[in-house]
């Protein structure tokens, strides 16, 4: 038998095993040192006593000097000097080993968390950070939340497959200040197997959100298809509980819907993240101006967001009565009780029953109660009010990656035949996968261009002349693998077109950046800095708490029904003062709601969303009027 690989397999086998063989050598020193003694002192006469004065001193330094003769005092100083080394050193060694092991195990995040009304996020993606801070950074809608919920205090369970020390410091750096360990819980293990769903005590959490494929996923497809096992996984558990919770999920694609909420038993809410962000990006390439109103509505950095209140003793019949009693907010839909599809700019004529939900845009949730005093409008007139026209008529992009053939379709659906676009990238033309006919015939028709360059080369992007488009529109590549060098690349592309261009002929410039860390880096003046991920964050987080925002963010952001427009109101009678209130009204009589102006003055733009209808500015300074508006195919 091989003594060595015997006591590699004990020692592999634990503390317990340790301990025995650390004992074994202490029973073996110690009898080899008594039995000396016996031999060549004649001191002693029995064993056991000469045995357990050899332990003493081996386990004992303090003994040392009380022995008396050549042969006591020599085996007593090896015995005492092999405590040190044995005793002491073997057994620290042991302890000291066990313990590093047992921290290690513990910081894995193995064990089974004991929190009730959670909120549960599943994976660790480039997005779970930005949703840890969105729901810490969340004030009104998680006290909310925490008041339906029945909670205390907001717990957030983070369900990873490899927890560490480094893991750990990552997410605390993202959260900054915000960073309480006894509110964020890092577990270690699988969403696709129970053991880590139960670890991370899903069928007690008040929400689950599921974060969806990380950016340099080759196969999202395959992210998608976990999602839906994932969701099956918990339904099947939870129905043996007898609750399943709230389910947020974010697909990459939207036509998987469908499934995921046949996989799931409970409430559902499905975001289709690469949609939507395809779609903000084709729509602020198409209409400069119109990203400062989406970044207010989706960042709680600003001051104005969604807010979803049902009506409780308002006596409010009729959706035009709505308009006028919440004049520090504005009314831009409603959510019948009887269905959950919420209607954006409704006509003001329809009916109002308790129950039902009004959608808000506001700076407080207190705004979205009736005033006591409400301001009446003017009788004033203004003599036009007319759409302002894309003068985009083409359109450069620098990129090539999953979502851009979402975003050439949503280019397509909103430039309505008349936009010309080239697609210039380092990825071969014959690997780029399209899978949407009205792309395919655009290219057909030559309306789209597929474009081989690398333009990350100043002289081969100066040969494309990107000066000469209308708008620049550059998406991060997952080519670049991670997202600092993906942000990197596009940041070296942007300044190169910067360079390319004058003051005369410059074309708006719409970025996706995926670290908000970044977004400085772009001159806001000429470009919108699109952060796809902190949008998607936002929408995951806020639905978690109030699952009715998901389909009126799916609403807000299509390219055809209601949706965010620009109006310029012909105001030729200068110096005169105009308030929302009278904007308001204009607005609601051409069958459109104002929730904003753009003015001008003073060599300065300003974005102003929900000013309050007591807000006023003269005919000079109003440069547009923001508007939900309709839009057909």
């Amino acid at each position: 038998m091989d003594i060595r690989f015997t006591l590699e397999r004990w020692l592999l086998r634990g503390l317990h095993y340790r301990l025995m063989i650390a004992a074994a050598i202490i029973a073996v020193v110690s009898i080899s040192a008594g039995l000396v003694v016996i031999l060549l002192d004649p001191g002693f006469e029995d064993v056991g006593a000469a045995i357990w004065w050899s332990f003493l001193r081996l386990s004992d330094p303090g003994y040392l000097g009380d022995d008396e003769g050549v042969v006591s005092v020599t085996v007593s100083t090896v015995v005492t000097v092999l405590g040190y080394v044995l005793f002491l050193g073997l057994l620290v060694a042991v302890l000291t080993q066990w313990m590093n092991a047992l921290i290690l195990r513990l910081e894995s995040g193995t064990t089974r968390v004991a929190f009730k009304n959670h909120i549960l996020i599943l994976g660790w993606t480039h997005r779970t950070p930005s949703i840890v801070l969105e729901l810490l950074e969340t004030g009104g809608p998680v006290s909310r939340f925490l008041e339906d919920t029945g909670a205390h205090d907001l717990r957030i369970v983070i369900l990873a497959e490899q927890v560490d020390a480094e893991l750990r410091e990552e997410l605390k750096s993202s959260l900054g200040e915000h960073w309480d360990d006894r509110r964020v819980v890092l577990r270690s293990g699988s969403p696709l197997n129970l053991d880590g769903l139960e670890r991370a005590a899903f069928h007690d959490a008040a929400a689950v959100i599921l974060p969806g494929a990380d950016f340099a996923a080759a196969r999202p497809g395959v992210a998608d298809a976990e999602i839906v096992k994932t969701l099956a996984s918990i339904s099947q558990a939870a129905r043996k509980a007898g609750s399943t919770p709230l389910a947020v999920a974010a697909l990459y694609n939207s036509n998987r819907g469908d499934v995921a909420r046949r996989a799931y038993s409970g409430e559902l809410e499905v975001i289709a993240a690469d949609l939507l962000v395809s779609r903000l990006l084709a729509q602020c390439t198409l209409q400069p101006g119109l990203w400062p109103v989406y970044w207010e509505l989706l960042s709680l950095h600003q001051d104005n967001a969604l807010v979803v209140r049902e009506l409780d003793a308002e006596e409010i019949t009729e959706f035009g009565q709505a308009w006028l009693a919440f004049p520090n907010a504005v009314v831009i839909g409603v959510i019948p009780s009887q269905a959950r599809k919420p209607i954006l700019n409704p006509p003001s004529d329809l009916p109002i029953k308790s129950g039902d939900a009004l959608i808000f845009i506001a700076k407080h949730f207190a705004d979205c109660r009736v005033a006591d005093d409400v301001a009446p409008t003017s009788d004033a007139q203004m003599p036009g009010w007319h759409p302002v026209a894309s003068e985009i008529e083409s359109a450069l992009v620098l990129g090539w990656s999953m979502k851009v053939p979402k975003v050439l379709s949503e280019l397509i659906d909103y430039g309505q035949g008349r936009l010309r676009i080239d697609v210039a990238a380092m990825t071969p033309v014959d690997e780029r996968e399209i899978p949407f006919n009205s792309v395919i015939r655009a290219q057909r028709a030559g309306t789209i261009r597929q474009l081989e360059v690398n333009f990350m080369n100043p002289d081969l992007l100066a040969e494309i002349h990107p000066e000469t488009y209308d708008a620049v529109l550059m998406v991060a590549r997952p080519r670049f693998g991670e997202e600092a060098n993906a942000d990197a690349a596009t940041v070296s592309a942007y300044l190169t077109v910067d360079t390319l261009t004058t003051e005369t002929k410059r074309p708006h410039v719409v970025a996706e950046v995926l670290e908000e860390e970044n977004e400085p880096l772009f001159d806001s003046d000429h470009c919108d800095a699109i952060v796809s991920p902190m949008i998607v964050s936002y929408i995951l987080s806020q639905v978690a708490l109030k699952p009715e925002l998901g389909l009126v963010f799916q609403e807000l952001t299509q390219s055809w029904g209601t949706t965010i427009l620009f109006r310029s109101p012909e105001l030729d009678t200068a110096g005169t003062d105009i308030s929302f209130a009278d904007l308001s009204a204009q607005a609601a009589a051409r069958g459109e709601t104002a929730i904003g102006v753009v003015t001008s003055g003073n060599g300065c733009r300003q974005t102003l969303l929900n000013p309050g209808a007591g807000s006023r500015w003269t005919a000079e300074e109003i440069e547009r009027v923001i508007v939900l508006g309709a839009v057909s195919r």
